[in-house]
């Protein structure tokens, strides 16, 4: 995906579009309230990098539909509400503890890792809207993992 042509991006945008309308609609519209453009167009890059990675595995994945995105997003709002309530010093025990029993946790740490890294080397990324990003990408994996 990091190799790709500029030109290439918008026929996966519109692979991705006839194969999963709800999941481009939902990164298309989620967060436009609190994302600026370039964080918008991250979480369009990094959802279309997870389809690519979970089609690659699983060639015939059914449609989500946007009830399940609904679903998945609240219970990823919740976790993160109960992680914010969380002491500082259980924090990152208690994510360790999520991630452990997580079905696709290494490409969840990967968009993670990928996440932070661009922001630390890009001024347009607001450092509290990570954490939103990173809720938003769960809740495309949790939803399409729900269905394989």
């Amino acid at each position: 995906m990091e190799i790709l042509n500029i030109e290439q991006i918008p026929n996966l945008i519109e692979s991705l579009g006839q194969k999963q309308p709800f999941i481009l609609t939902y990164l298309m519209a989620t967060g436009s309230d609190i994302l600026n453009q370039h964080e918008r167009e991250t979480l369009l890059f990094m959802g279309v990098v997870i389809w690519k990675v979970i089609f690659a595995l699983h060639s015939e994945i059914p449609v989500i539909q946007g009830e399940l995105l609904d679903e998945h997003e609240e219970k990823n709002i919740q976790m993160l509400q109960y992680l914010a309530g969380e002491p500082e010093s259980e924090f990152m025990e208690t994510v360790e503890r999520i991630m452990a029993k997580y079905h696709q946790k290494e490409l969840l740490r990967y968009l993670i890792d990928r996440l932070v890294e661009d922001s630390t080397s890009d001024s347009h990324q607001d450092q509290n809207n990570i954490g939103m990003i990173a809720i938003y990408l769960k809740t495309i994996i949790d939803s399409i993992d729900t269905v394989l």
